[in-house]
């Protein structure tokens, strides 16, 4: 069928043959088949390579991306100021959940800031999983990502989204 000899039927010789029958399932002397089908392969990248498309690093590539344009156009207030990524936010090292302070950000499931340590931790799952998508595709959530660096940025250097970057989105 489909341009394929027939090997016999289930019990037969032809199905399950010696060591040189053309329905042979792998053996000493040939490649592991899956089924009498074609030898086992793997990914065309291999094993090693990550997923370029993969969540953790699309995450990585849209605030990566947001990061730099925010330290292009504000090189003096980001000066020194770490962002970093982490997976969740963290309790503290004794289990303790983190005391809010003055200094506590406005969205702490999303990032959390540190201006005495000049910091900016983003929490990767909690914005993936966000439930405030109108659209769950591809450009929304990157949209979002680059939502939550921005209000990140603004919750650092205490000021409103519309005054760090005038003018930028006077066309909406």
């Amino acid at each position: 069928m489909f341009g394929r000899a027939r090997r016999g039927s289930r019990g037969g010789a032809g199905a399950s043959g010696g060591a040189g029958a053309p329905g042979r399932v792998g053996g000493a002397s040939g490649p592991a088949r899956r089924h009498g089908r074609r030898p086992i392969r793997s990914s065309l990248t291999g094993p090693g390579l990550p997923d370029p498309d993969g969540r953790v690093v699309r995450f990585e590539v849209d605030a990566r991306a947001t990061v730099e344009l925010l330290q292009s156009v504000l090189p003096e207030e980001l000066e020194g100021v770490n962002i970093g990524f982490a997976t969740v936010p963290v309790a503290g090292l004794s289990g303790a959940p983190r005391r809010v302070s003055a200094d506590a950000s406005t969205q702490p499931m999303y990032y959390s800031v540190d201006r005495g340590a000049r910091t900016i931790m983003l929490y990767r799952m909690p914005i993936q999983r966000a439930p405030v998508l109108h659209v769950d595709d591809p450009d929304h959530r990157r949209f979002f990502v680059q939502h939550c660096v921005y209000r990140a940025v603004c919750d650092y250097l205490g000021r409103e989204p519309w005054e760090l970057l005038p003018g930028r989105f006077d066309h909406y």
